[in-house]
């Protein structure tokens, strides 16, 4: 199953110049989407495959926050409204998720209305927050408890600043003025967490696919570039710095497999793999990237070859979701109340 996945899927990617309009055509737009909501039903071990191509391309695409973060959260608090959202995802359309993180959540608030409820505040850095066809947003109530609603984009009282990031995708800050919303569900934060753990799994995959992608463009590129009249593919020291950038991608690519199958399982064991794969994904892909850049010379930092890309998306996804250090704490925690 992988393997054909990851064939088809590499099949549609390879020259793409929309990476998202390419999935949607392999068909994997709605892979952890029920049967009956049009999607393919499969487990969340399944997108891993999906990320590693992501970052073997060097593509930019809402795949995380549409087809996996969004897709899960509707799943763990079935609605109507969040039903008719999920048929929308295994469609292609595309969710922006805003709240994940949970240093941004508290800076909107949420309160019940005569006719539903409303959103108040700010939201920032949600990736595809101005161009998302539905938008997905976490927030607190006056009393601190945390829901889950749906707002559609253009709504009254709903303000984005768009904004490019380094790696090729499109942020907005959001601000929220008595803007209408669906509430989905309250109490969330056991699913937040998870989502988060999900995503954090996810981003890890993608940066071993990343990892590799920069070890076969050096390996290659080492082979061509000559010094002292050799390639400098057949210099000792650049094997050696070849080999680890190749460990390191495959270390990376190991505990990210584990996070996945971990998901279901005990929430602290799943945070504790988790972290162990944000904190890894993170030190790896610095030493591969630099390396990479490195060994590349001047050419390493041009746009128009795909290490720099690459390079840049690993350096977003070392901070995304949370840095190597607070991850090392979490980890620590966790571990000691599985010990426990």
């Amino acid at each position: 199953m992988d393997h054909a996945l990851r064939e088809a899927i590499d099949r549609h990617l390879t020259g793409a110049v929309d990476g998202w309009a390419a999935l949607r055509a392999a068909g994997v737009a709605g892979m952890i989407v029920p049967e009956d909501m049009g999607g393919l039903g499969l487990d969340l071990t399944a997108p891993i495959t999906v990320f590693d191509a992501i970052g073997r391309h060097c593509i930019a695409t809402p795949f995380l926050e549409t087809c996996v973060i969004a897709a899960w959260l509707l799943q763990a608090h079935r609605t109507p409204a969040g039903d008719a959202t999920l048929r929308a995802v295994a469609e292609g359309k595309t969710i922006a998720v805003a709240g994940l993180d949970p240093r941004l959540r508290p800076n909107v608030s949420a309160s019940p209305t005569a006719e539903g409820w409303r959103l108040d505040g700010d939201a920032l850095m949600v990736l595809d927050g101005a161009t998302a066809d539905h938008l997905l947003v976490a927030a607190r109530t006056e009393n601190y408890a945390s829901t889950l609603l749906l707002v559609q984009p253009g709504s009254d009282g709903l303000l984005a600043q768009s904004y490019p990031t380094i790696d090729g995708r499109a942020a907005a800050d959001l601000r929220f003025i008595n803007v209408d919303a669906t509430l989905l569900a309250t109490d969330v934060d056991e699913a937040l967490s998870g989502a988060g753990d999900i995503a954090v799994a996810c981003l890890a995959a993608e940066a071993a696919g990343l990892m590799r992608r920069l070890v076969n463009d050096t390996v290659a590129y080492a082979k061509e570039r000559e010094q002292f009249g050799q390639p400098i593919a057949q210099f000792q020291v650049v094997q050696h710095r070849l080999a680890d950038m190749h460990i390191q991608a495959r270390r990376v690519a190991a505990i990210a497999a584990r996070a996945a199958h971990a998901v279901d399982g005990h929430w602290a064991e799943r945070a504790r793999l988790a972290s162990a794969a944000k904190v890894t994904a993170a030190e790896a892909g610095r030493f591969v990237g630099q390396n990479a850049v490195q060994l590349h010379g001047g050419m390493g930092v041009t746009q128009g070859l795909a290490v720099a890309r690459c390079f840049k998306r690993l350096t977003v996804i070392e901070h995304e979701l949370g840095s190597a250090d607070q991850h090392r704490q979490r980890f620590a925690r966790m571990a000691a109340q599985i010990a426990a």
